[in-house]
């Protein structure tokens, strides 16, 4: 295909001349470029202030135009590698298939003309439409793509919009920018040496809408930064330097221009965001939005109250809140309710003096309870408490203080309480399992933490996890990865790592880690994948002589385990589609 000559930007005409220079062909995927996870992790967290902005305030416009349209809003660094995604899951799926994922590299040398790396050559804002892509592969995508500068006019990545199918227009290239102003202007407040933010604008409504003047400040008051806006409302080309209250006062008297002034040090003036968190995920909105919430309440006296399957990561969770916390030097203590014998529940938590009981230890035990104070007590799985020591818990949180087993004495404790169950609570109140009272007490905030096969990082999860047992070098096959995204994994995070951590040992010697090295209990009750009689290893149909017997039902099952689709019990039992369309039309499963 060639570009029409007529009409056709100078850019795009630059652009398909590059990608052709560089080596590219047309009709050719290009090498999937992607950065190790090491290097990705360390890149997220240096770009983790522009991710938080991002999220904060670009992805609600997003969501609020695109939320139900195949699209993506995407965030690369300056070198154009993919660091934070967001939108449909299912659409991610299928911009795997062209390696527009995270960690992946989209310079135009790389991949031909698209709107990420066509953007950073041109220094401005691109829309690369279908057939625009100078890659055949890449043209059943739509892709709008903007540079993100600093206050001093550094690139610090690229925000793009990418859409199947979809004509990108004025609207959604407006868009793109508008959601990049937002995040340049908010970048501003997090300057370093930036103690003071004045707003300009020529209403007052204008004050908040994105497209306000914004000066920064130092603590003596000198001007380190400002937008263009700011410029063009001062009708100066450049204040960094100049007095804040000079400017302030002069235009006071020399124009009609409005202004509101903020402490960023201060607590009358926006809080500075939460770090995002790089260590509980690769880019799941839910687990990011959960661990916002939790940071704001975890040092304002407010319970926790985290929800989600077992294995889903509550506990990690809560160590990393902790580390988070004013409460990081302090312990934090955690009790499983549901581990401990029911009538040593409340000399468990609350402590017993000398002899309190039959058993009870002769010096006495100073309880869980007391343990955390200062600090944070974690009651992990809640719902296992039994309603006694519900009735005692209840009195310790409201009244702060503890009596142990056996004494009368009281004593004052200090403690941020988060709970975790797996159950639903409001279910046993109903049966008068559960105090209300108690859940009441304990649902200040509520967490709901995602499944494992509902999370949007979880193909990221099975690389950093399977990295921390690999050999260097060894990768997951594609097969593999199909079956666990198939996977409902009812013990969620758990699981898979015991899962990836047996499998690794097993094929420590391979270059990649695939379905047969799994043993056969896990193909069997994990994947549900069939396997040999008497084998541990998944059948190679095709590479066995004896096809009548056990290779038609491993064929067959694997087929009826992916509701017929043959690409699937293609990548599955690793046989091209041909073969797998010539065996089943000869067993009569297909007719053409």
């Amino acid at each position: 295909m060639q570009l029409q000559v007529n009409d056709t930007p100078s850019w795009l005409s630059s652009s398909w001349v590059r990608s052709s220079d560089a080596g590219l062909k047309q009709r050719k995927l290009p090498e999937d470029t992607r950065i190790s996870e090491p290097l990705l992790k360390q890149r997220k967290q240096q770009a983790r202030t522009l991710i938080e902005v991002v999220e904060r305030f670009a992805l609600p416009l997003f969501n609020q135009m695109f939320a139900r349209t195949d699209s993506r809003l995407i965030l690369t660094d300056n070198e154009g590698v993919v660091i934070a995604s967001w939108g449909q899951e299912r659409f991610q799926e299928k911009l795997t298939s062209i390696a527009l994922g995270t960690g992946s590299c989209w310079l135009e040398r790389l991949k031909g003309t698209n709107a990420i790396g066509t953007a950073l050559v041109e220094a401005k804002p691109i829309s690369v439409i279908g057939e625009q892509h100078f890659i055949k592969q890449h043209q059943f995508i739509s892709c709008s793509a903007s540079p993100v500068l600093d206050h001093m006019g550094n690139l610090r990545g690229v925000l793009d919009i990418t859409s199947e199918q979809q004509q990108h227009d004025v609207t959604t290239q407006v868009l793109v920018q508008n959601m990049v102003q937002l995040v340049e202007n908010h970048l501003l407040s997090h300057i370093p040496e930036g103690s003071i933010r004045v707003d300009l604008a020529c209403e007052k409504a204008l004050l908040n809408s994105g497209w306000q003047g914004i000066v920064i400040a130092d603590q003596s008051g000198l001007v380190v930064a400002h937008n263009q806006v700011a410029s063009q409302l001062l009708s100066l080309n450049s204040a960094i330097g100049s007095s804040l209250d000079a400017i302030l006062e002069e235009t006071k008297y020399s124009s009609s221009l409005v202004f509101e002034k903020q402490y960023l040090d201060s607590k009358v003036a926006v809080r500075k965001t939460v770090s995002a968190s790089s260590d509980l995920h690769y880019g799941d909105s839910t687990i990011e939005h959960a661990w916002q919430q939790a940071n704001k309440v975890i040092d304002k006296d407010v319970s926790v109250l985290i929800l989600g399957e077992t294995g889903v990561g509550k506990g990690e969770f809560v160590k990393a809140l902790h580390k988070n916390s004013a409460k990081k030097n302090a312990p934090l203590v955690t009790v499983n309710c549901g581990a401990l014998p029911k009538d040593l529940v409340e000399s468990e938590l609350f402590g017993h003096v000398p002899g309190a009981f039959t058993g009870a230890s002769s010096k006495g035990y100073i309880g869980k309870v007391r343990q955390a104070d200062k600090g944070i007590l974690f009651l992990d799985e809640i719902a296992d408490m039994p309603l006694e020591a519900q009735c005692r818990l209840l009195h310790v949180l409201q009244e702060k203080v503890v009596v142990p087993v056996g004494s009368t004495q009281s004593h004052q404790v200090d403690i941020q309480v988060i709970a975790a169950t797996h159950k639903n609570l409001e279910q046993l109140v109903e049966r008068g399992e559960f105090r209300l009272d108690l859940y009441y007490r304990l649902n200040g905030l509520v967490l709901n933490l995602p499944a494992l096969r509902n999370r949007a990082d979880k193909q990221a999860l099975y690389q950093a996890i399977h990295a921390k047992y690999a050999e260097v070098g060894q990768k997951l096959s594609v097969s593999l990865i199909e079956a666990f995204d198939q996977h409902t994994w009812p013990g969620n995070l758990r699981e898979l790592d015991n899962v990836l951590k047996v499998s690794s040992l097993l094929a420590s010697d391979e270059a990649e880690l695939a379905l047969h090295h799994l043993p056969s209990s896990l193909l069997n009750k994990t994947l549900g994948v069939p396997i040999a009689q008497g084998s541990g290893q998944l059948v190679d149909a095709f590479e066995k002589t004896d096809l009548k017997s056990t290779i038609d039902s491993t064929l067959l099952q694997t087929f009826e385990a992916t509701q017929g689709n043959v690409s699937k019990t293609s990548r599955l039992l690793g046989v091209s589609r041909n073969t797998i369309y010539r065996k089943l039309k000869a067993m009569g499963i297909i007719s053409n």
